[in-house]
């Protein structure tokens, strides 16, 4: 999702409909997806890609709204969604909390993977995929353990990159407060680390 999608329109779509309103219905095995376009030129449409919910091909029609309220099915293509960086991500932190060993590590990343520099970029596109992501039933920021231990927590992986985005998602799932103030093994919480990372925008949000 998120991609800018262009689309060429033949000779006789400009000569019937020149005044007619273009969209494109995208049809998956679970979801449709209805999205507007915008006309860059004479014979060219835009849009944005909207995000899906899996890995899948998924049938896209082009369809007209003409001035008369008549909507035409224009033509028919497919498409394949493909599963990208940032949602594995997404599905590996989700399922490293709670485990009962390695989820230090596993949350903490070595930064040599995860550049600084594309901190910002990650940001959109693991909110996104974070977003569009199945949890699991009952899936909490602090695993199945009623009393939690310090700890790493996705909080605190959101704070020492400043992930606002990422951090907006988390704060709305359930265990959010409770691992809003849990210190991990160095005594840090996520809000003290935001503001020794100097990520100010995020320090604003969780507190």
């Amino acid at each position: 999702g998120s991609c800018v999608l262009t689309i060429q329109l033949s000779d006789d779509e400009l000569c019937e409909r020149e005044e007619a309103e273009f969209f494109l219905l995208l049809t998956g095995s679970t979801r449709r997806h209805v999205s507007s376009t915008l006309r860059i030129s004479h014979d060219t449409l835009q849009l944005v890609c909207p995000a899906h919910d899996r890995c899948e091909s998924v049938v896209v029609t082009l369809c007209s709204l003409d001035p008369d309220g008549l909507v035409r099915n224009l033509s028919s293509e497919q498409m394949c969604f493909v599963q990208d960086l940032a949602l594995d991500m997404a599905q590996f932190l989700v399922s490293a909390v709670g485990q009962a060993e390695g989820t230090e590590d596993a949350l903490l990343l070595n930064e040599c993977h995860i550049p600084l520099q594309e901190c910002e970029k990650m940001d959109q596109s693991l909110a996104l995929a974070f977003k569009h992501l199945t949890l699991p039933p009952d899936w909490s920021l602090l695993g199945d353990n009623n009393e939690p231990t310090p700890r790493e927590t996705l909080l605190h992986f959101a704070a020492r990159r400043g992930l606002q985005r990422v951090a907006s998602f988390l704060l709305q799932q359930p265990g959010a407060r409770h691992a809003l103030e849990l210190p991990n093994r160095d005594g840090v919480t996520p809000v003290t680390l935001a503001q020794s990372c100097g990520h100010n925008a995020l320090l604003e949000l969780l507190t």
